[in-house]
């Protein structure tokens, strides 16, 4: 009885002994397991941090290791690829992109093979239904192997093959370095525009967008020196050209030249050169990426020193080193004492030479030296002051200090007039005061002498300011 009493009462008390150890040996093993499965590799670090970038509203549906996303043209061309190394699929249609890449194919010169625009980033995020999406952090723009645009924030526009940004941006070329604020970029026309604000840089004498500039009197062959051999040689490394301006710069390319046009209060400086306008187009070389040409419109001033061009147009060539100033109504050029108004002039850097082909008036003002002293009797300075006008045209020489006018021309000089259809007038070495003058071809002349006139015709007439004697 006694022992059928403890079997009894054993069998339950090694139950529960039973149920207390398995309870204890059960929980080291549940920690144990829960350990593993927050360090189990299929939880990467990359997902938990675009988890908890979500901030717990969405949640993961998908993940894609280097996803490629293709679309074609009508031929069935690619045209662009969008690319990510890791894309995770959110609950609301999103795609979240580690390092998202979009390349745009370029098909337009297949000479040279198939060109490409390339976009990267560090992070982005794309709509999965319309493929809009945004690129974000470390933004780089490959336009080719020496010219890339930076910034922080890039939208994107699948329908339109368009991006854009109201953040700041950089970009950086071969000599050149532009900033900015905001941009768009047409991919498949390959036009660009940096919305307001633009600045840039522009390095090499080949850049030199200056006909004003003498101080650094370069030839065309020294000009044609790579960019960088010129920053190697003996007299150092060219000045610079800034330019800026407060509205847009617009990118655009022809077959043979790519264009920069620069809008609104544009200031272009190179050294103590500037000009002034309110649009300003230069094309570059597309394989140099040198400055070909450029036109300054609307406003135009332009400045160095004594030298001053004033007009609606300034056109400036950089292989001939000439510039065409241009209005419709009178361009105008100052040099020292000398002032020329006309519709059209051209006006070359090296020699100093300026073509007039149209009619226009040349005047000069020197006034008296100070601490020069008159002689008794003899004229004032002033009186080998002239002022010019002609139908014609007229040619200056820097060189010689010579004008030449042919057709329709006036002449007044003190209180006498002179009519001729040619005129060859020569300046003073250092000054733009009358040294001489002589004149053809259906010459009349109108001379004043207080309240009496007298006249005189002639073929041909002379007249020198050594010993202020005409010769009809």
């Amino acid at each position: 009885m006694t022992i059928r009493r403890y079997i009894f009462i054993g069998i339950p008390v090694a139950c529960i002994i039973a149920v207390i150890v398995s309870i204890i040996l059960y929980q080291p093993g549940r920690q144990t397991k829960n350990r593993k499965e927050i360090t189990s590799p299929t939880k990467s670090a990359l997902e938990l941090k675009q988890l908890d970038n979500t901030g717990g509203k969405d949640s993961v549906t998908q993940t894609v290791g280097g996803l490629t996303m293709p679309s074609y043209d009508e031929s069935g061309k690619e045209v662009v690829v969008m690319r990510g190394e890791n894309t995770i699929l959110m609950s609301d249609n999103t795609y979240k992109i580690i390092s998202p890449e979009i390349e745009v194919m370029d098909y337009s010169n297949s000479e040279n093979g198939t060109q490409s625009v390339l976009i990267k980033s560090e992070s982005g995020e794309m709509d999965s239904t319309t493929n809009e999406g945004y690129l974000s952090d470390n933004v780089v723009i490959h336009f080719d192997p020496e010219t890339q645009l930076n910034t922080e924030y890039l939208r994107y526009s699948p329908e339109k093959k368009f991006v854009y940004t109201d953040d700041p941006v950089t970009i950086n070329g071969k000599g050149i370095k532009i900033i900015g604020l905001g941009c768009e970029i047409d991919l498949v026309n390959k036009k660009m525009w940096i919305k307001k604000d633009a600045e840039m840089e522009m390095d090499g004498v080949k850049n030199d967008l200056f006909f004003l500039s003498g101080e650094n009197n370069q030839s065309v062959e020294e000009n044609s020196t790579p960019l960088n051999e010129t920053e190697t040689t003996k007299e150092g490394i060219p000045e610079k050209t800034f330019i800026r301006s407060s509205g847009q710069l617009l990118f655009d390319r022809q077959s043979d030249a790519k264009i920069m046009t620069f809008n609104d209060n544009v200031e272009a400086r190179k050294g103590s050169s500037t000009v002034f306008s309110d649009k300003l187009t230069i094309f570059l070389d597309p394989q140099t990426k040198q400055t070909k040409q450029a036109i300054a419109s609307g406003n135009v001033l332009a400045s160095q020193g004594t030298k001053i061009a004033k007009g609606s147009f300034l056109t400036w060539d950089v292989n001939t080193q000439c510039a065409i100033l241009e209005d419709s109504q009178n361009a105008e050029f100052v040099k020292e004492d000398l002032n020329i108004n006309a519709q059209k002039m051209i006006l070359y850097k090296d020699t100093g030479k300026i073509d007039i082909p149209s009619p226009g008036s040349l005047k000069t003002k020197t006034n008296e030296k100070s601490g020069r002293k008159k002689a008794f009797g003899k004229s004032n300075t002033a009186d080998n002051n002239i002022n010019v006008k002609w139908e014609g045209k007229m040619n200056f020489l820097d060189d010689t200090r010579e004008a030449f006018f042919e057709k329709g021309i006036e002449v007044k000089k003190d209180d006498s007039l002179l009519y001729c259809d040619k005129l060859n007038v020569t300046f003073n070495e250092n000054d733009y005061n009358l040294q001489s003058m002589k004149a053809a071809q259906k010459i009349h002349i109108v001379d004043k002498k207080g309240s009496l006139y007298s006249e005189a015709v002639g073929d041909q007439v002379t007249w020198n300011a050594k010993n202020m004697v005409t010769v009809l």
